[in-house]
């Protein structure tokens, strides 16, 4: 190594003042393209990518708010029916041919509890309660039993679940 650089050294010295200045601007610029080439551009050119990528994540974003908007208002809180809301279930159920066992909810709502029921009269009675009867199903636990039937538990609210 010492070799080398006597050799570079011998080299350097036997330069004109002249030439050593030009070789050191000529290695300024050297340096400064490679800078520029190496690191610059690449900064540049991921900033513009990432500006880009916002700019597309912005118009995504109007584009799912519209969408959300054009589905209408929220669902406000509906009169209650006037029979009262645990006949017009436990109507709905004998109707659609389930055994319903109505209870208190946690959060306040009508609960329901089913046990071995069929998934068909199951759902179809979930279905007419919100499209026929305007009800809300605030929660639904389904469990699947052996035989293929379901236990179920959930409420139901006329309008807007609380929380």
């Amino acid at each position: 190594m010492n070799r080398l650089l006597g050799h570079a050294e011998a080299w350097w010295s036997g330069r004109t003042l002249r030439e050593r200045r030009m070789l050191m601007v000529m290695m300024v610029l050297l340096l400064a393209t490679i800078l520029s080439l190496g690191v610059v551009r690449p900064l540049l050119d991921w900033r513009a990518s990432a500006a880009d990528r916002a700019r597309a994540a912005a118009a995504t974003l109007a584009e799912v708010r519209g969408t959300v908007a054009s589905f209408g208002p929220a669902r406000t809180t509906v009169p209650p029916p006037a029979e009262g809301l645990e006949p017009l279930v436990r109507r709905t159920a004998d109707t659609a041919g389930v055994q319903i066992v109505t209870t208190m909810s946690p959060s306040g709502q009508l609960g329901f509890q089913l046990s071995r029921v069929a998934s068909g009269p199951l759902f179809s009675w979930l279905s007419a309660l919100e499209t026929d009867h305007r009800l809300t199903i605030c929660s639904l636990g389904v469990t699947e039993n052996a035989d293929a039937t379901l236990n179920v538990e959930g409420s139901v609210s006329s309008g807007v679940c609380g929380a």
